[in-house]
C-alpha cells in the first residue's frame, strides 16, 4: 500500500512538471533574431528594431511576456532595455513571429558622423511563463558588422 501510495504521488509530480523543462540548454535555441536594425541620430533620438522568431521548447502553451536586451557598438555598451508583451506562444516546436522596437536615447550633438562598419553586439531573451508561478528566459546573441551612419558620444567620465 505504501508502495503504490509513493508510486501514485511520483506520477502526479511527473505529470505536473512534464512540459516545462528544467534545463537551461532547452532554451538556448528557442529564439532567433531574423532581423535587426539600429539607427541613431544626431539629436539624441534613435531606434532598435528587432524581428525575432520564437519557438516553444515545451509541450505546455506559453505566453511570451517580455523581452530585453544589451546592445553594444564596438565593444561600448550604448543600450538597455525591457519591453512588456503579452503574445500567445502554441505547441512546441511551431515558431511565431514577434517584432519589437525600443526608442534609443542619447546626448545628442558632438556624436561621430560615420560612415564605417561597426560591430554590434545585441544580447537578450524572450521571458515565457507558463501556467500563473512558472517564468522561463530563453536567450539570444547576434554580432553582426553594420555600417552606422552616426554613433553617440561616448558618456563623459567622472572623476
Amino acid at each position: 500500500m505504501m508502495r503504490a501510495l509513493g508510486v501514485a504521488l511520483g506520477l502526479v509530480l511527473v505529470a505536473g512538471c512534464r512540459g516545462v523543462p528544467w534545463q537551461p540548454h532547452a532554451y538556448e535555441t528557442a529564439v532567433r533574431v531574423e532581423a535587426l536594425d539600429v539607427r541613431f541620430a544626431p539629436d539624441g533620438s534613435g531606434l532598435l528594431t528587432l524581428k525575432l522568431e520564437v519557438r516553444n521548447p515545451t509541450s505546455d502553451l506559453a505566453l511570451i511576456t517580455g523581452v530585453d536586451f544589451e546592445l553594444a557598438v564596438d565593444g561600448r555598451r550604448l543600450a538597455v532595455g525591457l519591453q512588456q508583451v503579452e503574445v500567445g506562444l502554441g505547441e512546441d516546436g511551431v515558431p511565431r513571429a514577434l517584432e519589437v522596437s525600443f526608442p534609443l536615447v542619447s546626448q545628442g550633438t558632438a556624436g561621430g558622423v560615420s560612415h564605417l562598419h561597426h560591430q554590434v553586439r545585441l544580447s537578450g531573451g524572450v521571458l515565457l511563463r507558463y501556467g500563473p508561478r512558472t517564468e522561463r528566459r530563453a536567450t539570444f546573441l547576434v554580432e553582426r558588422t553594420m555600417e552606422l551612419p552616426w554613433l553617440p558620444p561616448p558618456e563623459p567620465m567622472l572623476e
